[in-house]
């Protein structure tokens, strides 16, 4: 996964400002405490609300080396992990939290909930400042996540609290842990009965692949969407959507031929207008 939003990061850049003559120069953060266990890493970061972060490690794992020797001794990794609670896990001790997260690549670091719900994950190796940009991007506030997890713990199958929860991280820009619960969203009772919700649950779902730039998965969702609801108000968006995605997967073809359909069928219109920019780059 590239390292472009979302996946899901955006660079921070912090200015200080100090009034009177004399430059100061900030001290160094302390170094980052690992726990290591899940348990108690969670037992914290439900005591303080924030989020944890999870590395995966092994000894045979070269470029776990490189990281935990080079990467997290960094100031700048200290300073961005202020606001996580940090846990080491050894891949080949800690085998049951391994296969509870399906890892199964190293290195593979975890963005979760404070009960360790995962909302984020990357695998492989990231240098010192990629880490800290990544790191400042990801939500520090937990709590909304936290709330909803816990309503599903009790409940997986909760609606309101998928959708809700699929909106949340598309909202924070992490696009793929929204589908995920979008895709369980659109599976339960309610959204089967409501062509209005599906519907709303799908174009949200596109627009996280285009935003993940996956067009072959933007392209099956908005196709399913024209197919499965041809009288809708929202075919333009979703025509519009269906031309970015087949542009995305380099079917040019396909998407002119959308693109000048949507143009064609509404005139005058937002989309149509936004269809004509993007034809004219094809």
């Amino acid at each position: 996964m590239s390292l472009s939003k979302r996946w899901g990061f955006l660079a921070g850049v912090v200015f200080l400002t100090f009034a009177g003559p004399v430059l100061c120069t900030p001290a160094p953060p302390d170094d980052v405490h690992w726990f290591s266990t899940l348990e108690e890493a969670s037992s914290a970061a439900k005591e303080s609300g924030q989020p944890i972060l999870i590395d995966f490690w092994a000894d045979w794992c070269a470029a776990c080396k490189v990281m935990d020797k080079e990467v997290y001794s960094e100031p700048a990794f200290a300073e961005a992990a202020h606001h996580f609670v940090a846990v080491r896990i050894n891949f080949d001790k800690k085998t049951a939290i391994a296969r509870r997260y399906n890892v199964s690549e190293l290195p593979t670091l975890l963005y979760t909930d404070s009960f360790g719900g995962e909302l984020f994950r990357h695998t492989g190796f990231l240098g010192g400042r990629p880490l800290a940009e990544l790191l400042h991007s990801l939500p520090s506030d937990v709590g909304k996540f936290n709330r909803l997890d816990q309503i599903l713990v009790q409940n997986k199958n909760d609606f309101r609290a998928l959708k809700d929860m699929g909106g949340d991280l598309r909202a924070a820009g992490l696009f793929l842990a929204s589908n995920d619960y979008y895709g369980k969203a659109l599976d339960t009772k309610e959204a089967k009965a409501d062509p209005n919700e599906r519907g709303a649950i799908l174009t949200e779902m596109g627009g996280n692949s285009l935003e993940l730039r996956d067009g072959k998965q933007a392209a099956d969702t908005f196709e399913r969407c024209l197919k499965e609801f041809p009288n809708s108000p929202q075919s333009a968006t979703w025509m519009l959507g269906l031309g970015n995605a087949y542009a995305l997967a380099d079917k040019k073809d396909k998407a002119r031929k959308v693109l000048e359909g949507l143009i064609r069928e509404r005139p005058g219109t937002a989309e149509s207008h936004k269809a004509q920019a993007l034809l004219a780059s094809l």
